[in-house]
């Protein structure tokens, strides 16, 4: 294996262990604004509609691949990001690894040991996960731990990942990181 892939591989393992999640597991990715709420909710293994929806004109959608992680912070807005996950505090830009660095964004719940990291892969690691699952328009993979779930979709250049962690994950978990995924799809350029 060439020491590029082993310094690829490396960086997803260690955003994954940044996470919360094991050796071995897999870490999160990004997202953005605009509102407008609706109420409808499918299963974790099929596609789950968001209840916020989002229109970013396709001008102001961001290229994952270029974002440094503070931008990656801003690709939700926190208040809409609580009400598809769960109350949260600002994001906490983070880069591991290195040719190149993984880069992403945690968001620390206001309360408990929860968390949502939306991260920026690699371009060709969005079929990580072991489930596919539909969000929206684009298909994405996840993958369920003890304690988180990861959803990974494809955009421009670049992987996008969301885990959402928290003590014992279950599909609420899954269900919410693909709300969220679903969101941030939205603000770049697929």
């Amino acid at each position: 294996m060439s020491v590029r892939r082993w310094g690829l591989l490396s960086a997803v393992a260690l955003l994954g262990m940044a996470s919360g999640c094991t050796p071995g597991e897999q870490a999160p990715p990004a997202a953005a604004p605009t509102t407008q709420p609706t109420t409808t909710e499918e299963s974790a293994t099929e596609s789950a509609a968001p209840s916020i929806s989002r229109n970013v004109p396709l001008e102001q959608r961001k290229r994952l691949a270029e974002l440094p992680a503070d931008q990656v912070c801003g690709l939700v807005d926190l208040d809409e990001l609580g009400a598809l996950a769960f109350p949260v505090r600002s994001g906490e830009p983070q880069e591991v690894g290195f040719d190149p660095p993984v880069r992403g964004c945690r968001f620390q719940a206001r309360t408990g040991g929860r968390s949502v990291l939306i991260g920026a892969q690699p371009e060709g690691f969005a079929t990580l996960g072991r489930d596919e699952v539909q969000l929206g328009a684009v298909r994405g993979t996840q993958t369920m731990h003890a304690s988180d779930c990861t959803v990974f979709a494809g955009v421009s250049g670049a992987t996008l990942q969301v885990s959402v962690t928290a003590g014992e994950a279950d599909t609420d978990q899954c269900e919410k990181a693909q709300l969220i995924t679903q969101y941030v799809l939205a603000a770049v350029v697929v």
